[in-house]
């Protein structure tokens, strides 16, 4: 696992978790004493270490891992192949709570997160209760969300429009593009996508309305892609190396391996 300091724009460590290829089984935990929590699939469970690679707590009473997601008050969510999701305290492993029927948790801002199930998704609060009633997305999985705190933006699986909605669900506009990843710039409150087909590697702004602000081409492959800093930071994982991008204006800044 590596941790990078996007102040100083360098790895400032590198240590050993316990891994599971497949899914995104790591998440950094942040605040006052920031926790990396790192799980596999199979076997080991999932993990807490401090950023000196120690590890702080090991829970393997559940097997059958996908994903592991960072969210704002020092809690992970832990999500399991048929089990209900687990909320845990980043800090010690011990469970929260749990969602019910969420395959897939997203966090949006750090006051609202989206659960996301079979045919629908739903907004939650910071608590993790729910907003509204839920939303409808069809046969498709919603793989991409992200929010301003008034509309929410939805990418499913499947080849699915992106779709931009008000808060209690209502489309307000479609985009029959293809994208990688969205996050909301909350400095010019556009929508920010990256797009990763065969045919295109960009970067797109939109409106509210699905109306494109600006597009911008790239030669570089994005393999991951990030959000950060309250979507103000764009992280790049490129074929060329990790890439942090300011979400107003696209100036990018590289990480170096030192």
């Amino acid at each position: 696992m590596d941790v990078w300091s996007l102040v100083r724009g360098a790895r400032c460590t590198t240590f050993e978790t316990v891994w599971g290829s497949g899914g995104w089984r790591g998440a950094l935990v942040t605040g006052e004493h920031p926790v990396v929590v790192a799980s596999a699939w199979e076997r080991h469970g999932v993990c807490g270490y401090d950023l000196t690679g120690q590890r702080l707590w090991q829970d393997r009473s559940r097997t059958n891992i996908e994903a592991v997601t960072a969210l704002t008050g020092g809690r992970v969510v832990v999500t399991h192949l048929r089990r209900a999701t687990r909320v845990l305290e980043a800090a010690t492993g011990e469970e929260m709570r749990t969602l019910r029927g969420a395959l897939k948790v997203i966090a949006l801002t750090s006051d609202l997160t989206l659960a996301v199930g079979g045919g629908w998704c739903r907004l939650l609060d910071r608590s993790l209760d729910p907003l509204g009633s839920r939303i409808s997305t069809g046969l498709n999985t919603v793989w991409f969300a992200a929010s301003d705190g008034e509309h929410l933006v939805v990418d499913e699986l499947g080849g699915e429009p992106l779709r931009i909605l008000d808060s209690d669900g209502r489309e307000r506009a479609r985009m029959d593009e293809n994208f990688r990843h969205i996050l909301h710039d909350p400095v010019t409150n556009t929508w920010v996508a990256v797009q990763n087909s065969e045919a295109e590697h960009s970067l797109l702004r939109f409106s509210n309305e699905g109306e494109v602000l600006e597009r911008r081409s790239r030669d570089l492959y994005v393999y991951d892609a990030a959000t950060m800093r309250g979507g103000k930071t764009l992280i790049l994982n490129t074929e060329e190396g990790v890439q942090v991008v300011n979400s107003a204006d696209w100036s990018v800044q590289g990480l170096k391996a030192t």
